[in-house]
């Protein structure tokens, strides 16, 4: 981006006219009592507006540097607020529009906002937009280069927005321009919100509705989306990627949801979704009863990963390498699934439904090998605790293996390790207390299990 304007600016140079010091314009109203602003305009062609209304609100804009104009607007109607914005122009003479554009609105008491931009390439916009319509907010935007925009939104109190974008170490390489933030907080209050984008061509969209939600998202690289949305109390989300054009998108509603998705790599893509409420583990357990945890980290390029939780006291963790898939699904309460996947294009399908008087319906899948593909199907029971009940774990370690696991009953255990290459294991239960172990060591081996009864236990092992 550029580099390309350098070259529009050396031919335009020679027709363009001088840009001298001058041509600012500054309007300040105040009402009330014990109000300071303070505007200090550098350069050409600034417009700068302060409207301060209520008692004891301090408004300082410093636009130095200006060439083709940097403009600002602070309105703040309610008392004790301050808004500081600093703006730094490096355009020229190509006659565009004003470089940075950033507009404070307060309309509470105690809100504090801080602008600072400063862009380090020709004629494009840095634009932030900052409105807190309620008490004791506080919002802090840094913008580096150029092309970024940034808009935060807070309409409660006591809630903490914070957005970095650019890095002034990348730009003469050109490399932290194009990012572009939005953050909307609302309900009762208490959130807070981290964006940190330092790479080119990032974006994030943080969407908290409710209280005491955290969202913290950072990403390094180029071309990165990240969505969060969370409406409820005290959910917390943390994503953080880098690479290359890696998409995440965490939706929680409820109480108590917690999402980390870690993303380093090209092409990876995560969603997790999270809808929580009373009910979980019994009291031997003692686990959270209003819960959704989900973890995802994908190190590696071109992997997907579904992840949908409803009900309470779900959990579930994903690893995956290169071109893997995987989608967990879970609507009951007790649930534990987790995948892992270090091989390559490896495909892994969890669907659980059914519920679990303690910490027990669960299943454990690892694909180190090469296109390997499990699906597993749990809609029965565990009733006891902290034993291996309703679980289903599934090792393949070799290539090309395919494992398809049902479970209806109650109580059920399935366990199958395929070391071996083009195996193929089916495994059916449909009665309550009953086992089944395969392995299979050598290639090309087929084993079907069906049990439909009680207490029945089926081990079967091919190849050495």
């Amino acid at each position: 981006m550029k580099k390309m304007l350098l070259a529009s600016a050396s031919a335009a140079a020679l027709f363009a006219t001088p840009a001298f010091a001058g041509d600012n314009t500054s309007n300040v109203d105040q009402q009330g009592t014990n109000a300071t602003a303070t505007v200090s305009q550098g350069g050409s062609n600034s417009t700068s507006t302060v409207n301060q209304y209520a008692d004891g609100n301090n408004a300082t804009v410093d636009q130095d540097g200006s060439i083709i104009g940097a403009e600002s607007t602070i309105t703040q109607n309610g008392s004790n607020n301050d808004a500081t914005v600093t703006q730094s122009d490096d355009g020229d003479a190509l006659n565009s529009a004003p470089i940075n554009v950033s507009t404070v609105t307060q309309d509470g008491d105690d809100n504090t906002a801080t602008v600072t931009q400063d862009t380090g390439t020709l004629m494009l916009v840095s634009d932030s937009t900052v409105t807190q319509g309620g008490n004791s907010n506080t919002a802090t935007v840094g913008q580096v280069d150029d092309s970024q925009s940034s808009t935060v939104i807070q309409d409660s109190d006591n809630n903490i927005a914070e957005v970095s974008q650019g890095d002034a170490a990348l730009v003469a390489s050109d490399q932290s321009w194009g990012n572009s933030s939005t953050v909307n907080q609302a309900g009762s209050g208490d959130h807070s919100a981290t964006v940190l984008q330092g790479g080119r061509s990032g974006d994030s969209n943080v969407q908290q509705t409710g209280s005491a939600d955290t969202a913290l998202v950072t990403q390094t690289g180029y071309n990165q989306d990240s969505s969060v949305d969370q409406s409820g109390a005290n959910e917390y989300a943390n994503v953080a990627q880098s690479g290359e054009s890696n998409v995440s998108g965490v939706t929680q509603s409820g109480p108590s949801n917690y999402a980390d998705v870690t993303q380093n790599g090209v092409g990876n893509s995560s969603s997790v979704t999270q809808s929580s409420t009373s009910g979980g583990y019994g009291s031997g357990g003692t686990f959270p009863s209003d819960t959704g945890y989900a973890y995802v980290e994908q190190i590696g390029d071109a992997n997907q990963s579904t992840i949908s939780q409803s009900g309470g006291a779900n959990w579930a963790v994903l690893h995956q390498a290169d071109s893997n898939t995987s989608t967990i699904t879970q609507t009951g309460n007790g649930t534990y699934a987790n995948v892992d996947q270090s091989g390559t294009g490896n495909t892994s399908s969890v669907d659980q439904s059914g519920s679990a008087t303690n910490l027990n319906l669960d299943v454990g899948i690892a694909q180190s090998g090469d296109g390997n593909t499990s699906r597993v199907t749990q809609s029965g029971n565990a009733t006891v605790l902290n034993s291996f009940q309703n679980t289903v774990d599934i090792d393949q370690s070799g290539n090309n293996n395919d494992s398809t696991v049902a479970q209806s009953g109650t109580d059920n255990e399935t366990r199958i390790v395929e070391a071996g290459n083009g195996n193929l294991s089916d495994v059916l239960q449909g009665g309550s207390n009953n086992h089944a172990y395969v392995t299979q060591n050598s290639d090309g081996n087929n084993s079907y299990v069906t049990q439909a009864g009680s207490g029945n236990t089926a081990s079967v092992t091919q190849g050495l």
